[in-house]
This record gives C-alpha cells, sequence and structure tokens, in this order.
C-alpha cells in the first residue's frame, strides 16, 4: 500500500534489529548479584532439577519456563564439558555457586531478549497475514519500542515468554475464523497448553477462541458438542499436563499454592492498570491511539477484531478484580493494544488525507516517549546499582564477622555470611535430610573457606517466626531495637519499606543510633523516600522514577548501634 515488497523487508529487518539492540543493552545489569526479586524462582529451579528431581514444590507460578531452562543449562554443561571448560556435574555447580553471571545472562538473552524481539516479528507476520503490511510495520514499530516490553525483556520470567505464546495463539484462532480446520482446532490446544504452562493467566486465551468458534458456526447452540472443540480441549490438557505433570503427582500440594497465591491478589480498581500500567507502558500518545483503535473496531464487523477485544476485555475485568497492582500485569495486553494503535493511526491517516511521510513522521512522534524511557532505563541498566556500591563500603569499612541486621527487602546489598554460620546452616539441612541443598552448602562452606572478602554474622529483620520458611533468610530477628542489642548486633542496614506498622522502629533507630552511610540511587541526596510507591521487583517504570535517578536500588542507610 505504502511501500515496495523490498522495502518492507529492509524496514523490518531495522525494527527486529533495534528491538534486539535496546532489549539487549544493560542485559548484564547487577550481575553476579542478583537484583530482580523474581529471577532467582526460575534459574534455582532449573539448576535444582539437576538433582534428579523435577518436582518443583512450588506451584507459584508454572514450572515450564525452568524446565526449558534446565534444557538449556544441560547443552550449556555439555559444551562446557566438551571444551574442557568442566569435567563433573560438581564443578558445574561450583562454577554456579561461585559466579552465576553466565548462567543468568544466556537465561535473560534467551528468554528476554530474543523471545522479546522474536514477539515483535510473530506481530508483524500476524499483522501482515490477517491485516495489512503497513498495520504489521507500525505495530511491530510500536512493540520494538514498548517501554514495559523492552524493561521486562532484560529479564528472566515467565511474562515475555508467555506474551510470545499468546501472539502465536492468535494464527489458529483466527485461522478458526476463516476455514475451521482440524488442524486450526488442534494448533490452538497445543498453544492453549503451551501458554497456561507458562504462567496460569494464559487460561483467558480460551475466550476468544470459543467466541472464534461460536461465530464460525452463528453461535448455534449445538456448535458447543463438537469433534474439533473435543480435540482441541483434549490437547491442551494433554500438552498442560505433560509440561506441568507434578501438578497432577503433587496435586494437594499444587491446589494449596494456587489457593494461597489467590489470596495475594485483590481488586486494583478500575482505573489503575489503565493510568498507572498501560500509561506508563505505553505513553500517552499511543495509548490514546490504541484508545481510537479498539473504539473504531466495536463498530467494524470484524470478526478477528471482536476476538482480539473480547481477550483484551476479559482480561482486563479480571485484572481489576483479581490482580496485583504491578505494571507487568497489562504485559499481555500489550501487542494487541499496539495492533490497534496501529489502526487508528491508520484511521487518522485515512480520516484526514495525511501523507506517506507525514504518516510516518507522526509514527516516530507517538513512540517519542517509551523510546526516551528506554533510553533511559537502559542507561540504568548498565550504571552500578546502588546496592552494589553500599555492599563495596560495607566490606571496606566494617571487620569481616562482625553482626549486622539487615532489613527484609530485596533492597539490601548481598552481604556473605560467616563460615560459622553456614555450618550452622549446614547442621540444620543434615537434620532436615535435605539432599540437595546439603550439597549447595557444601560448596558454600568450600567457598568460604578459600574466600578472602568480607564474611559477617548476618541476621534478618522480620516479623515472623524465626523458623521461617527460607534458610537464607535466617536467623531471623524482630523489629525491636532492644531486641537486636541483646543479641550482639552492632549495624543495622535499612531501606525503605512503606509499611506503616515499623514506624516506631525506624524512629528508634534513627533516634537511638548513628547513621554512619547513606547511599541513594536520586539525583538529589536530601530524597528520603522513592517517588513510586509501589515495590520495584526489577527497574524503575514511572517517568518521574528514571528521571530522578543515576542507578538502580533504593535508598539504603547504614546504623551503628551506640
Amino acid at each position: 500500500m505504502f511501500l515496495h515488497l523490498k522495502n518492507q523487508r529492509l524496514l523490518l529487518f531495522s525494527i527486529l534489529a533495534l528491538a534486539f539492540l535496546v532489549r539487549i543493552v544493560g542485559i548484564q545489569f547487577g550481575l553476579p548479584n542478583l537484583y530482580h526479586a523474581d529471577e532467582p524462582i526460575i534459574v534455582n529451579h532449573a539448576m535444582a532439577y539437576g538433582t534428579g528431581d523435577f518436582n518443583p514444590h512450588f506451584f507459584k507460578i508454572p514450572p515450564l519456563v525452568s524446565y526449558l531452562l534446565f534444557v538449556v543449562y544441560t547443552f550449556y554443561f555439555l559444551i562446557g564439558k566438551g571444551l574442557g571448560c568442566f569435567s563433573t556435574v560438581d564443578n558445574f555447580a561450583d562454577l554456579f555457586l561461585a559466579n552465576s553471571t553466565s548462567f543468568y545472562l544466556i537465561a535473560r538473552i534467551l528468554f528476554g531478549t530474543v523471545i522479546g524481539t522474536f514477539t515483535v516479528y510473530f506481530l508483524y507476520r500476524l499483522a501482515k497475514k490477517y491485516f495489512s503490511s503497513i498495520q504489521a510495520l507500525i505495530s511491530s514499530f510500536f512493540l520494538a519500542f514498548c517501554f514495559l516490553h523492552v524493561r521486562d525483556s532484560h529479564y528472566i520470567y515467565t511474562d515475555i515468554t508467555l506474551v510470545l505464546i499468546l501472539v502465536l495463539c492468535f494464527f489458529p484462532i483466527f485461522q478458526v475464523l476463516e476455514k475451521a480446520s482440524r488442524r486450526a482446532y488442534v494448533l490452538f490446544g497445543i498453544l492453549a497448553g503451551v501458554a497456561v504452562a507458562t504462567k496460569y493467566n494464559g487460561v483467558i486465551i480460551f475466550v476468544p477462541f470459543i467466541l472464534a468458534h461460536c461465530l464460525k458456526n452463528r453461535f448455534k447452540l449445538r456448535s458447543l458438542i463438537n469433534f474439533n472443540l473435543f480435540l482441541s480441549a483434549s490437547s491442551s490438557f494433554l500438552v498442560y499436563s505433560l509440561l506441568n505433570p507434578f501438578g497432577w503427582l503433587d496435586f494437594r500440594f499444587f491446589l494449596d499454592e494456587l489457593l494461597r497465591q489467590g489470596k495475594a491478589e485483590a481488586a486494583s480498581g478500575f482505573l489503575h492498570h489503565f493510568t498507572y500500567s498501560l500509561n506508563g507502558a505505553l505513553g500517552f500518545p499511543l495509548l490514546a491511539l490504541s484508545s481510537i483503535g479498539c473504539f473504531i473496531a466495536m463498530f467494524q464487523y470484524d470478526q478477528k477484531k471482536w476476538t482480539l477485544l473480547s481477550f483484551m476485555f476479559i482480561y482486563y475485568v479480571i485484572l481489576c478484580f483479581k490482580s496485583q497492582p504491578y505494571d507487568r500485569y497489562v504485559l499481555p495486553l500489550i501487542p494487541f493494544l499496539l495492533l490497534f494503535a496501529a489502526e487508528g493511526l491508520i484511521w487518522i491517516k485515512e480520516k484526514f488525507n495525511l501523507s506517506n511521510a507525514l504518516f510516518f513522521i507522526f509514527s516516530f512522534v507517538v513512540a517519542a516517549p517509551p523510546i526516551v524511557k528506554i533510553s533511559l532505563s537502559d542507561y540504568l541498566f548498565i550504571q552500578k546499582d546502588i546496592r552494589t556500591v553500599s555492599r563495596e563500603w560495607i566490606e571496606r569499612s566494617i571487620p569481616s564477622d562482625t553482626k549486622i541486621a539487615l532489613d527484609a527487602s530485596v533492597y539490601m546489598p548481598r552481604l556473605k555470611p560467616s563460615l560459622n554460620q553456614l555450618i550452622q546452616k549446614r547442621q540444620a539441612i543434615a537434620a532436615a535430610r535435605s539432599t540437595m541443598q546439603l550439597k549447595r552448602i557444601d560448596l558454600l562452606i568450600k567457598q568460604a573457606k578459600q574466600d578472602k572478602s568480607a564474611h559477617y554474622d548476618l541476621f534478618f529483620l522480620s516479623e515472623t517466626s524465626p523458623n521461617g520458611k527460607f534458610l537464607f533468610s535466617k536467623p531471623s530477628i524482630s523489629y525491636d531495637l532492644n531486641r537486636l542489642k541483646e543479641s550482639g548486633v552492632e549495624y543495622v542496614v535499612t531501606s525503605w519499606a512503606n509499611e506503616k506498622d515499623k514506624d516506631q522502629f525506624f524512629k528508634d533507630l534513627a533516634s537511638q543510633t548513628t547513621l554512619i552511610a547513606k547511599f541513594t540511587p536520586y539525583r538529589d541526596q536530601m530524597r528520603e523516600l522513592p517517588i513510586d510507591n509501589l515495590a520495584l521487583t526489577g527497574g524503575p517504570f514511572l517517568w518521574d522514577e528514571l528521571i530522578a535517578r543515576e542507578t538502580n536500588g533504593q535508598i539504603i542507610k547504614v546504623y551503628r548501634l551506640k
């Protein structure tokens, strides 16, 4: 329509190259320290499967990505062994415990950067096949520079993989609308099973599929009793079961995990994810264009667009009433919103008879806000994290084996436990007869004996029982200054926590101890609180946060008890 085929291919290649570039810059952030709250869930489980136990013993998210990562690590080991880098599995595990940088880089690149870039490509293919070439180019360009998608493509987690699979699911959904072939039903079932095995909210993809089936059969009631539907449901169930077998084999624990996870989710309000998450992810111009495109599609007799809208509507309603307030929860909506943003832009071109040159300029203008945010975010990713800065200062300034209490926060510097504490943890593991953890602790003890850097007797501030669930969050100690002194704690390291019930402890800390160091990621050294009240699992999200910062992390304070 606007471009020759050769130029379209050149543009697509440029879009994909830039999409990869903005997702790979800063991919090494934080390493070898782990500063994303959720990444270790995937990586540690992938490594744990190497013991021969493929039960994840954790079902708050499905295990598929960790299973796939285990396969990747198996190839990593075999290649490394062939090259003489490792001779045994223990050597491989030693490398992971000594410096996990290569493991996280492999995971982030494959399941973040590469899959994120593939999503841009398959959105292009979807839009080109079922809509138009220009809509395909524009929507893929928008996704290539979507801030939230780019930022989260730096992480190893389930979200980016799920987004790719959801885009792929719409190929057979649209085929059902066109031909209703048996192959389309089976293909959808396979992809839907993979989606749910990646993240449970992938189950919502059945909404547009059922709608497509009903539209194709003109909503005849008897069409619901259909062999193709049975094949689709069966293949979906089979694939999910194969990819998450311990969900059935350990069903009682699986169900308990799901119920507990459900209790952590609540209503976030109808506008929160629109004004906070989507606005921050896309920027106002793109969000406005998406809204225009969706509104236009509602009044068009286009069944493909109706199926897209059905997914987006149901998913968003569920977000409003049963989710968490964090920005990443809108990621499954992003590709389809950008498809409609391209639709809205094309409608404006035709409505106001814009020239091709003006049309492409306008495309760049509406994409400018997320592009600027990406630049700021990638800049922060390549800076030294404030947690690393504070750890280096502590190791230089506080003698080894000193007793230090750490606030219960992902924003803490990653200090190493003392050899004495590691030996105590080993005794606890031996009593519990945990073979997998015993192997890990033995390797840590071996490294601690050889390592000349500072190690500390660490206490973890907590409101829960000292017999907490996680071994490396022990010993825990209450938010009580007197209790800290009785335990011989000499230093306390804190970070911001939006918890009013701890205000008295922090007031006591400020008035009865000495603040000896403060580390801030902000340009304004006087700032005491973060701009964004929502906890950051990874990098910052809001404009104000990105502009105000010199690095990632939160404000860290070190107190010496008097």
